[in-house]
């Protein structure tokens, strides 16, 4: 069992309603205030209560780092937060961090934290995932939604796009 950390996949908390929008490919964001590094290529979603459980993960096309209003104005309406919302969020921080999300995936079955071997109670900030169990969590069975993103007036596109969804 390989035990060493993948230093591109990151583990971290967030709540159910913002988490099963990720999976369902209506927030196409993920914004973060903390130190998380922005070099990844994944984030694992721990769904926080009531759920406590690994339901997925998505596949980070970049991280933008920059003020909160220049995140708001160019990512505030794929994020599912409002803007009271966001603004508290962020409030006294001059630096946010926006993951923009190419794909995600929901696991058929999710993972309980019990069995997890990379964390063992809920991620506080992030947790780096244990290659092997990351390795794992790329064969479970599960299904995908597509994301996109307008930028400054371009639309940023998964490789495989099919079908604009609604926004």
């Amino acid at each position: 069992m390989d035990s060493r950390k993948n230093k591109n996949v990151l583990a971290v908390a967030i709540a159910p309603k913002f988490a099963y929008a990720i999976l369902a490919g209506k927030k196409s964001v993920e914004f973060r205030r903390n130190g998380a590094p922005t070099n990844i290529s994944h984030i694992v979603l721990y769904s926080t209560k009531p759920d406590q459980k690994v339901i997925g993960y998505c596949k980070i096309r970049e991280c933008i780092v920059a003020s909160p209003s220049i995140l708001w104005q160019e990512f505030g309406k794929y994020g599912g937060i409002d803007k009271d919302d966001f603004n508290s969020y962020y409030e006294g921080r001059p630096l946010g961090k926006c993951y923009i999300i190419e794909k995600s995936f929901e696991f058929v079955q999710p993972i309980l934290l019990s069995n997890c071997k990379s964390f063992k109670s809920a991620p506080q900030s992030y947790v780096y995932m244990a290659q092997f169990e990351w390795e794992n969590l790329t064969r479970k069975k599960k299904r995908s939604a597509n994301h996109w993103v307008e930028l400054s007036g371009s639309t940023l596109l998964p490789k495989d796009h099919g079908t604009r969804p609604a926004l």
